[in-house]
């Protein structure tokens, strides 16, 4: 008899679940419970922050099984010397756009709290990272015009301080994506962009038509991580 599982990405900011065939749900952490999850057998989860929610999880679930990074993987190998202080969330949604497409070079972006780049060659070979912060840590990084607002505008010049401040971190936002995304096609001219996280359907629309959007990489890549494992 197949048990049943559940994949939990926890972030910085929010917690989103998917059991097989199923949409996401997110939550933000604020709010979390344990028993707005589905009951399964085995959890499989990457946590980035607030470790605290593991033991809840524990309570609820038969088996959990926390996902950490690796040298290597399967057929990713990170470039990390050591490989344990690669984000779990960046590994699991490296694995999910290899599985989205194997033998491809990616370069794979998330839209977060923070905003982190990886990208791959067709073997699976990690080249390296780098991660830059998310519109909500550039809106509140000068205390003179700090707003939690994570308003995604129409980009252009503005006519009061608010607007120029939110257009401004915006474009800052957009211009540091779309350069990375045209280094990596200048690359790998059969490359694929994958990306997932919070903000990007927010910002769709400024970014090429070529860039192949997910609901959540880190849940693909639980996913693969568990069907590998068993």
């Amino acid at each position: 008899m197949s048990q049943s599982n559940i994949f939990i990405d926890i972030g910085n900011s929010a917690i989103k679940w998917r059991i097989p065939y199923s949409e996401v749900y997110s939550e933000n952490l604020d709010n979390f419970l344990s028993n707005k999850l589905p009951q399964a057998d085995k959890a499989w989860v990457s946590v980035v922050a607030y470790d605290h929610i593991i033991e809840d999880l524990k309570a609820h679930f038969n088996e959990v099984h926390i996902v950490k990074a690796q040298k290597q993987f399967s057929k990713l190998k990170i470039a990390y010397d050591d490989s344990s202080s690669l984000g779990s969330d960046r590994f699991c949604a490296m694995l999910g756009s290899m599985d989205h497409f194997p033998g491809k070079p990616l370069l794979v972006i998330d839209i977060g709290s923070a905003m982190t780049f990886d990208v791959l060659d067709e073997n699976g070979l990690h080249l390296g990272g780098l991660i830059m912060p998310g519109l909500n840590a550039l809106r509140k990084s000068f205390s003179n015009f700090e707003t939690s607002d994570l308003t995604a505008n129409d980009i252009g010049l503005a006519v009061n301080t608010e607007n120029a401040w939110k257009n401004g971190t915006q474009d800052m936002l957009l211009s540091a994506i779309n350069n990375q995304i045209q280094k990596f096609n200048d690359n790998f001219s059969d490359g694929i962009v994958t990306t997932s996280g919070g903000l990007v359907n927010d910002i769709k629309n400024y970014l090429p038509k070529s860039v192949q959007i997910f609901d959540n990489l880190v849940i693909d890549g639980l996913e693969s991580y568990s069907q590998t494992v068993g």
